[in-house]
């Protein structure tokens, strides 16, 4: 017979639950290369830190590129007749909280009205001192934010022009939110097919998606009044039905009605810095992983992405006050959560981590350069373990592919953002280091091998 401390010890054992272990290699091998070969051209160059890119409609020739410092330029891209420089479009850096050189935060997103060429309406995504109230908060009372996220309306005075003008008395603040941390700001605008205005926000920042101004089952995962982090949002900047009266509450929002969720359009996110739209209508995201999975993601109505629950489609583990990490493959579940259209992890062939990896969304390619990239979502990662950064593809079954360009690899570059023009064309942004100092950012356009 076994002593009553042997049996109580045995009991014990059955009775507490197992500890989740990390999964060391979650997607094991490496990517493999795309068959199609690229270039890359520059466009621009002697910017700062280039993140993002759009184009004003009216002028299918022309791609207005954002530099994280403030500042956006009107580049040409097509169109007959010699070449003209860049102009500068707008400087916002005084708006901006300082920044450091590894700052997530300061212009992060540019998008114009549907109507520009009629109303000159255009809109940014910026990082601004906190000034009075938020319309948006997770701060614990007392609390001060670390900054404000700040969705902002502009106009133009002579839109469609060879030198468009911005009014600057015309800025209207559409919205303010609160930031509990610097990092995981999100930041991408687009307007979709609707003619609505697609805003993303990271989760708040930090790790884990938790501690000071993130919600007890993370900021993403809630949809408590006011909670607006990890969530893709969708608003109409011409109306006037918000809580604040300065935006619209499309009708058809998928939580309209639930106290202080009306403009979520989806959540679950962790940080989906980029997103944009294909010619089909389906809304890209690339959604930031922690230290395990990146993630592509098809953005629906009132989907749940999973952040903090998943990382990708593997389970999440938040692990108290140590770091997270995935520890099991769960496809399709839990119930009611989407998994990625297509993932990939932080470690090479050789198993080594890859810290500061991160995906950049991007654009399905639609132009003419590239005809067997046709149709091919065209993305990135941000930095890998040699210190530059990857161009990706989805080839067949959406598999992540690594793009190359011959002539350029590797890259030599980290990657901040991608930016597609009116013909569909592709261009990659990017600078020397990934900082936001300096004078070393460029945009190259791909194009096809000769």
């Amino acid at each position: 017979m076994k002593p009553i401390a042997a049996v109580a010890l045995s009991l014990l054992a059955v009775a507490a639950p197992a500890q989740n272990v990390p999964i060391p290699d979650p997607i094991p091998g490496t990517l493999p290369a795309s068959a199609v070969n690229v270039t890359l051209r520059p466009l621009l160059s002697n910017l700062a830190a280039p993140v993002a890119g759009a184009v004003a409609p009216g002028e299918p020739d022309s791609l207005y590129i954002v530099d994280q410092v403030g500042k956006i330029w009107k580049a040409p891209v097509g169109g007959l007749g010699p070449k003209k420089s860049s102009a500068p479009f707008l400087d916002v850096g005084s708006r901006l909280v300082p920044l450091n050189n590894r700052d997530e935060r300061g212009l992060l997103g540019l998008a114009f009205h549907p109507d520009y060429t009629s109303n000159g309406r255009f809109y940014l995504f910026t990082s601004e001192p906190a000034q009075g109230l938020a319309d948006f908060s997770t701060q614990p009372a007392g609390v001060a934010p670390v900054n404000h996220s700040v969705v902002s309306e502009w106009r133009v005075s002579n839109p469609g022009s060879a030198n468009p003008v911005v009014d600057p008395a015309s800025v209207r603040v559409l919205m303010r939110i609160d930031k509990p941390q610097g990092n995981h700001n999100g930041g991408a605008l687009a307007f979709g097919p609707d003619r609505l205005l697609y805003i993303s926000l990271g989760d708040g920042g930090a790790g884990d998606d938790q501690g000071p101004g993130h919600a007890p089952e993370g900021n993403a995962q809630s949809l408590a009044p006011g909670n607006v982090l990890g969530k893709i949002l969708r608003i109409d900047p011409l109306g006037s039905n918000s809580a604040n009266g300065a935006y619209g509450i499309p009708a058809d929002n998928p939580f309209v009605g639930r106290d202080g969720a009306d403009e979520i359009f989806a959540y679950g996110l962790r940080n989906p810095f980029r997103m944009a739209f294909d010619s089909e209508g389906t809304l890209w995201a690339g959604d930031v992983g922690q230290g395990a999975i990146e993630e592509v993601n098809h953005i629906v109505s009132g989907g749940n992405y999973g952040w903090r629950i998943k990382e990708g489609s593997f389970l999440f583990d938040a692990n108290g006050t140590a770091g997270g990490f995935v520890h099991a493959a769960s496809p399709g579940a839990p119930a009611g959560l989407i998994d990625p259209v297509a993932e990939y992890d932080h470690r090479d062939g050789a198993g080594q981590i890859v810290l500061r990896q991160a995906v950049i969304g991007g654009f399905v390619y639609a132009g003419n350069s590239i005809p067997q990239l046709h149709g091919q979502y065209v993305f990135a990662d941000y930095i890998g373990n040699d210190g530059t950064g990857k161009l990706l593809t989805l080839g067949v079954r959406n598999r992540v592919e690594r793009l190359i360009a011959p002539k350029r690899n590797p890259l030599g570059i980290p990657v901040l953002g991608l930016a597609q023009d009116a013909a569909g064309e592709i261009y990659v942004l990017g600078n020397a280091d990934g900082t936001t100092g300096g004078n070393t950012g460029v945009v190259l356009r791909l194009g096809g091998l000769r």
